[in-house]
């Protein structure tokens, strides 16, 4: 979902940020994948870069597609994505712009940190959508 930024202070993609992925080291504080890496998610849930792939093939002589092989988790069939870290409000509140309470996740990981939030939403607006109201 993308962001809307009309929500943040006007220095969020100047100051805070570049502040934050700055401190972070530009990597997911959950996975430590880079900012702009670019890759494939295994059927393991980790994120292999290009890089990483073509030097396991390098170094061993694997075949990409053969099961059993260091590689066999890596979708042949997909194409790879970029990823582009996000600054997470770890309390939820994104008004609450300190230092502590941001960090850098990939998208995976700032969704997994966000789920129930996003779960309630839906709920939420799925009961407004019905007409549904709480009574209690």
């Amino acid at each position: 979902m993308p962001c809307d930024y009309s929500k943040y202070p006007v220095n969020w993609k100047t100051e805070i940020r570049p502040r934050i992925l700055d401190r972070d080291k530009h990597c997911c504080c959950e996975c430590g994948v880079s900012n702009y890496a670019v890759g494939f998610h295994g059927t393991d849930g980790n994120f292999w870069t290009v890089e990483e792939i073509m030097k396991v093939l390098e170094d061993s002589g694997c075949d990409l597609f053969s099961p059993g092989e260091p590689l066999a988790g890596i979708p042949a069939d997909k194409k790879p994505i970029r990823i582009v870290l996000t600054i997470a409000h770890m309390n939820h509140d994104i008004t609450d712009n300190r230092d502590e309470n941001l960090k850098a996740l990939c998208q995976k990981h700032h969704l997994a940190h966000d789920k129930e939030l996003h779960q309630k939403n839906s709920r939420q607006t799925n009961e407004n959508k019905k007409g549904l109201q709480k009574l209690f």
